[in-house]
C-alpha cells in the first residue's frame, strides 16, 4: 500500500522536478529517493516521472495522482492537528455540574471564562444540579466535575476534591426586622428566632456550616422550613417566615424585602469545591483542571 511518505515525496518531487533538491527537502539522500520512487511507481504499476540527463517532467500517471496526493496529505495533515487538539483537551467534551450558589459567588463564571480561553472548541454540557446529586454522577462517570459544597458523607472513593473558595457566614433578615438596621449581627443574639434551611442533613454541605456555627454560638436553631435552592430560601425570608444563615455571596441576589448582614460572631466559612474522578483519562478535563491555578481571587 501507498503510505504518507509516497504521497510527499511524489508532491515535493514533482514541485522541484530535481531529485537532489527534492531529496534534501524530504531529508533523505538521492538514492534512498531514486528507490522509494521506485518502489511507489511498482506499487502503482507505471512510471510516475519521465526522466533522463537533461530533466525530470511528470508522467501522464503522476498528473493525474498529484492533485490527490495534495489532497492526501492536506487530510493527514488536518488529521494530526486534531489529533493534537484532542490530546491536549482543546477539543471534545466537558460534562460540568454546579450548584447555583456557584453562580452568585462568581466562581462558575470566571472558570468558565478562563477555560473558554484555553478550550474555545470544547463542547461543555452544564447542568444545574443539588451537590447531593453531583458525587454519584461525577463517581460514575456521567459527569466530568461537578462544583458542589463540603462536606458529603460517605464520599465515593474514587473521588477527589479541591476547595476553590472560601465564603463567610451571613444572615438574611426581612427589611422590618429589628436587626435590618445594624451593620453586623450576633447570631447569638437570634436565638428565639426560626430559621429556614436547606434541605440537606446536618452532615451536608452548607448545611453543616450552619450547624456548625449554631453549635459554636450555642444554639439549637428552630428550623421551620427547608428548601433545597438558595433563591427559595431567600423568597421565604421575604414572606416573613423566618431567618436564614446564607454564604456571603447570596448579598448578590436582589430580593424584595430583604437585606444581608455579616455574622460577627461567627468564624465558620462555607466553601465551594470541585469534585472530579481521581484516575478518570480525558485530556478535556485535565486542561479543565489546569486552570485552577489561574483563577483570580
Amino acid at each position: 500500500m501507498l503510505t504518507l511518505r509516497h504521497y510527499e515525496l511524489l508532491v515535493t518531487l514533482a514541485g522541484e522536478l530535481h531529485f537532489g533538491r527534492a531529496a534534501e527537502r524530504l531529508g533523505i539522500s538521492q538514492p534512498q529517493l531514486t528507490q522509494q520512487l521506485k518502489q511507489m511507481e511498482e506499487l502503482i504499476g507505471t512510471m510516475l516521472f519521465e526522466r533522463n540527463r537533461r530533466k525530470v517532467e511528470l508522467a501522464p500517471a503522476g498528473r493525474l495522482l498529484l492533485p490527490e496526493a495534495r489532497a492526501v496529505l492536506r487530510h493527514a495533515a488536518k488529521a494530526q492537528e486534531v489529533a493534537l487538539q484532542v490530546g491536549q483537551g482543546r477539543i471534545g467534551e466537558l460534562a460540568l455540574g454546579y450548584i447555583g450558589a456557584a453562580s452568585y459567588s462568581g466562581v462558575l463564571a470566571r472558570l468558565l471564562r478562563l477555560y473558554r480561553d484555553r478550550a474555545p472548541d470544547v463542547r461543555l454540557q452544564l447542568t444545574a444540579m443539588d451537590l447531593d446529586l453531583q458525587y454519584p454522577e461525577v463517581s460514575a462517570g456521567n459527569l466530568d466535575a461537578g462544583i458542589v459544597r463540603l462536606p458529603y458523607p460517605n464520599m465515593p472513593e474514587n473521588v477527589v476534591t479541591r476547595t476553590l473558595l472560601q465564603e463567610r457566614l451571613w444572615i438574611a433578615l426581612p427589611v422590618d426586622h429589628p436587626q435590618a438596621a445594624s451593620d453586623g449581627v450576633r447570631l447569638a443574639d437570634l436565638a428565639s428566632e426560626s430559621f429556614i434551611g436547606t434541605h440537606l442533613p446536618p452532615s451536608t454541605g452548607f448545611s453543616a456550616s450552619m450547624h456548625r456555627a449554631f453549635a459554636a454560638v450555642g444554639i439549637a436553631p428552630q428550623v421551620v422550613h427547608r428548601c433545597p435552592q438558595f433563591a427559595s430560601i431567600v423568597s421565604l425570608v421575604s414572606a416573613g417566615l423566618g431567618l436564614a444563615v446564607v454564604p456571603e455571596s447570596m448579598k448578590n441576589l436582589v430580593m424584595q424585602d430583604v437585606v444581608y448582614r455579616p455574622l460577627t460572631d461567627v468564624d465558620e466559612t462555607a466553601n465551594i469545591s470541585i469534585v472530579y474522578q481521581q484516575h478518570r483519562e480525558s485530556p478535556a478535563l485535565e486542561l479543565f483542571l489546569s486552570c485552577l491555578d489561574g483563577m483570580p481571587e
